[in-house]
């Protein structure tokens, strides 16, 4: 469903309040232009009647006399029945004949006649009767040879003009909404074809991680904003792979370097105590730096371990495993700390779930969440961990009630050193990098991460991996864990 803010939201609303300004604009202008024509038209016809009136009645007035026009117009035109009204006024305004529904008529006109010629130009008037009925009069001046002048007036109701006019509102009323319709779907596909491209370009965003920053956008050949558009993202891609991958070096680098001298520093401490210390106080100092180092190489340890994994070490060896039976012995080689609280860990797993994955950096992520649970759950307290499969995944949630997790504190649990206030108050000794380094290996098997806890309530921890078949492992000749 498309976002009523979206771009294409916008967009089609703004063509379709375009197209439908323009329509009505272009239905008023034929409705006014269809009315003055149908006007014109009236009018024209009216004068031509007027014309045949004068031209071939009132020229035989000296001949027949002024009775004899009532009678021919009469039996010529009937106006009444054919629904026109009829008025012929000499010069001094005296009526000569006027149809039965004349009465309604004002005043003639006063007309000029021009030199010799007999008609003068047609002057054309509207009236509304007390009906409200609007009726369209033309009027002549004629003159006779014998210098006679008449007005001839012809006149008809509007009905028919309304009529029509009527019947072309009810047609544009119609065809509106099925115009606005049209349009819209029509705008709605324009703007998909035309906003294709973007979507392949987010598609193709959401699909570069970590791991495979060395894949670029499409980009279209179309010369417009999204072609730039993509190749300034394609750009921006390449400078934070570099960075990323100077970054990257750096830590593997500095780690690398770090384990040889760290190494050296323990088994020279080491050393230093077995020999013994004759003064306790530096026997004390020993240890402590002792400990220290050992929390660095720790620390180096797991920088070393991310940048492996950020590299895709992890894309290269992976095995079938059943993951229920790894969870399961890391579980029991781990109770020995449990039990030393007095904490009663509980494995559930169920059978046959199966994942393709590294089999070392897998049990680590076992191994961290427990030492975790274990470090943060007060004595007496329970852990319960729980393998089960569904369809495409296999999940393993690792719960307690523990110290939990605050409020503040749970969006920032999975970046590198971060170790919350709370943590920090009880003086709980960790490198803060457990939760980081899980992420980076669940991130490295296409998993996910997620994390339910409240503070003093205890926390779940609950690791989603691909799901592998059983018959796919049997292809793959997957042993059984021992």
């Amino acid at each position: 469903m498309t976002h009523p803010r979206s771009i294409r939201a916008r967009l089609i609303t703004l063509y379709v309040v375009t197209l439908t300004l323009i329509f009505i604009c272009f239905a008023g202008y034929t409705y006014w232009g269809f009315k003055q024509y149908l006007i014109r038209s009236l009018q024209q016809t009216l004068t031509r009647r007027a014309h045949q009136i004068a031209s071939t009645i009132l020229v035989d007035i000296p001949q027949k006399g002024e009775g004899y026009v009532g009678n021919e117009i009469q039996a010529r035109y009937a106006p009444e029945l054919n629904e026109r009204i009829i008025r012929i006024t000499d010069q001094s305004g005296r009526i000569v004949y006027a149809s039965r529904n004349a009465d309604v008529l004002s005043k003639p006109p006063s007309v000029s006649f021009d030199g010799a010629n007999t008609e003068t130009l047609p002057v054309h008037r509207e009236e509304t009767l007390q009906a409200k009925e609007d009726f369209q009069v033309a009027s002549i001046g004629y003159r006779l040879d014998n210098g006679a002048r008449y007005i001839v007036e012809v006149g008809t109701s509007e009905n028919e003009i309304f009529s029509a006019l009527n019947g072309l509102l009810l047609t544009l009323s119609i065809g509106f909404p099925v115009f606005i319709g049209l349009t819209s779907v029509g705008a709605y596909l324009l703007l998909g074809r035309a906003l294709r491209p973007v979507d392949e370009i987010v598609r193709s965003a959401e699909r570069i991680t970590l791991q495979n920053l060395s894949q670029r956008l499409p980009v279209p050949e179309t010369g417009d904003e999204v072609e730039r558009l993509s190749l300034a993202l394609n750009r921006m891609i390449q400078r934070l792979d570099e960075a990323f991958q100077v970054a990257s070096r750096f830590t593997a680098d500095a780690s690398h370097e770090l384990r040889t001298p760290l190494t050296i520093m323990r088994g020279e401490l080491e050393a230093l105590l077995k020999e013994g210390i004759a003064n306790e106080d530096q026997t004390s100092q020993v240890e402590s730096v002792l400990e220290e180092s050992e929390r660095l190489t720790q620390i180096v340890e797991g920088l070393l371990l991310m940048s492996r994994l950020e590299a895709g070490e992890s894309q290269t060896s992976k095995d079938p495993i059943d993951f229920a039976t790894l969870v399961s012995t890391t579980t029991e080689q781990l109770s020995p700390l449990a039990e030393d609280k007095s904490i009663s860990l509980d494995c559930e797993t169920g059978r046959d779930v199966m994942v393709e994955a590294n089999e070392i950096r897998l049990k680590q992520v076992v191994v961290n969440l427990l030492d975790n649970a274990i470090k943060y759950t007060p004595e007496g307290g329970k852990i319960t961990v729980r393998v089960t499969g569904e369809p495409s995944w296999a999940i393993l949630e690792v719960c307690d009630n523990g110290i939990g997790i605050s409020k503040e504190a749970l969006p920032h649990v999975f970046e590198r050193f971060y170790r919350s206030e709370q943590i920090q108050a009880r003086k709980a000794r960790g490198t803060g990098l457990g939760l980081s380094m899980v992420q980076s290996i669940v991130d490295a098997h296409a998993g996910k991460v997620e994390v339910e806890s409240r503070e003093n309530e205890g926390a779940t921890f609950r690791i989603h991996l691909p799901r592998l078949q059983l018959q796919m492992a049997r292809k793959l000749n997957l042993s059984p864990l021992d």
